[in-house]
């Protein structure tokens, strides 16, 4: 299970003291249907479902992980959320929304996906939080680029994205206790190098840069 206790108490935090979710909303609600089914694949913890639903979009916020669900369940109070594996067959829907979840090129499974759906909003992360030194290939879009253009049926437009999602820590020793959950103790020195102290204890900073691709079928009538 990987929402355990601490890593949604570490993403709640960061979640609260940022307006990064806020921000992620904005930039995918233009592209969601005015009316109409929304499905999100890999959830977490629901923040962009709860904002999103909260604006009046009907959507169904899915994670396979159930300490999530019921966590985001708890914590907004909404029935929006639902366990379901990506992998199972899906609903269908007007759109289906993937934030940092999935990896479509190494699996080509955007046009399964689009055999549910009219749109899939997917949103890969660039992981260039702290430098553009500390783990810049990972993320790279160029490859979920080659291999959207690898598949003729289908068209994409790529947008990029923005946001800060600095982790507001209590002492070094959590920091540590941090980086080498979510990064690798083998970088620890390098991402400890970069935490700050503030007036209630030591922020991690996160500019986190993603791309989002608005993916459909060719010839297909936008929503």
């Amino acid at each position: 299970m990987w929402w355990d206790e601490e890593r949604i108490g570490w993403y709640r935090r960061a979640a609260e003291e940022t307006g990064f979710h806020m921000a992620l909303a904005d930039a995918i609600e233009p592209f969601l249907p005015k009316a109409g089914r929304i499905l999100e694949l890999g959830c977490g913890l629901g923040y962009v479902a709860e904002i999103l639903s909260r604006r009046g979009h009907m959507i169904t916020a899915t994670d396979i992980d159930g300490n999530a669900i019921r966590n985001a369940r708890k914590r907004t109070g909404l029935d929006i959320y639902s366990t379901l594996d990506a992998e199972a067959p899906l609903p269908d829907s007007d759109a289906i929304i993937m934030l940092f979840f999935g990896r479509l090129a190494e699996k080509k499974d955007a046009m399964r996906y689009l055999e549910h759906t009219g749109r899939i909003i997917y949103v890969i992360s660039e992981h260039r939080g702290q430098s553009s030194m500390l783990r810049k290939t990972e993320g790279d879009p160029s490859r979920t680029m080659l291999s959207l253009d690898s598949e003729p049926r289908l068209k994409y437009t790529r947008y990029p994205f923005t946001a800060d999602f600095d982790q507001p820590l209590a002492s070094k020793e959590e920091a540590g206790r941090f980086i080498s959950r979510m990064y690798g103790e083998e970088r620890a020195s390098a991402y400890m190098r970069y935490l700050r102290k503030d007036n209630e204890g030591y922020v991690l900073p996160n500019r986190k840069h993603a791309s989002i691709f608005i993916i459909e079928h060719k010839g297909g009538t936008a929503i």
